[in-house]
């Protein structure tokens, strides 16, 4: 990975919260290798939002690692737009097993509503062309 900064997710895109999250995936690992990632609805309480979003990668021998990424996001006053962000690193597995561990995952995120695949193809355009 170069020492370029990261590529600048798309607010307009993706909504504040997710777009930084997007922004710490890719401080931590190549955004070519990230093959999905699935983004709960975010949940406002207390002038903050709280979310959840499972992130699949390609590694080494056709296995994938999965991620939980959680973040709180401030919605008000002086900390208004301030993030703090959490990925870990919970499963690996081969591709044909994928679909199974991401369940998983997301099951156990015990989140309120179904999660949403994200169109990853404006935030890896940007990573691209910050890259060149």
């Amino acid at each position: 990975m170069s020492d370029s900064p990261p590529p600048a997710a798309d607010p307009a895109v993706y909504g504040e919260a997710i777009a930084r999250l997007l922004d710490a995936v890719a401080q931590r690992m190549p955004p070519e290798e990230v093959e999905e990632v699935w983004a709960f609805p975010g949940v406002r309480r207390d002038n903050r939002e709280y979310g959840v979003a499972v992130i699949t990668r390609r590694a080494a021998a056709g296995r994938h690692l999965v991620y939980r990424a959680r973040y709180v996001s401030e919605l008000k006053g002086q900390a208004k737009g301030r993030t703090a962000l959490d990925i870990e690193e919970t499963a690996e597995a081969p591709a044909e097993m994928l679909p199974r561990v991401i369940e998983g995952v997301r099951r156990r995120a015990d989140e309120a509503g179904e999660a949403e695949l994200l169109d990853l193809a404006p935030w890896k355009s940007n990573a691209e062309r910050r890259a060149s």
